[in-house]
């Protein structure tokens, strides 16, 4: 059985927002998804960038990486990142 970390982090830029997701196993790191999105999420009628990621990253996780055999163990409490201040999520993923 392998384990890895899964990263989604959320950036804005002048077209809307970025979406990157990335697989870590401790030997590659992997880009999953990059894309572009052109608004973020609503949670309780207000755009919400930190459910934005959160969302998105487990989208990928249940779709993308699904396909390659990976499942999501469990969330990754990960506090904002002092010197950047972006929206990020992390899970712990098995294969």
């Amino acid at each position: 059985m392998r384990f890895a970390h899964v990263t989604g982090i959320l950036f804005s830029d002048l077209e809307g927002y970025r979406i990157e997701v990335s697989l870590d196993d401790r030997r590659t790191v992997v880009a999953v998804r990059d894309e572009r999105i052109p608004d973020l999420l609503m949670r309780n009628g207000v755009p919400d960038p930190w459910w934005t990621v959160d969302q998105l990253t487990q989208e990928t996780i249940g779709t993308t990486l699904a396909e390659q055999g990976w499942e999501a163990v469990s969330e990754t409490e990960r506090p904002p990142d002092a010197e950047f201040g972006l929206p990020t999520a992390v899970y712990l993923v098995r294969s």
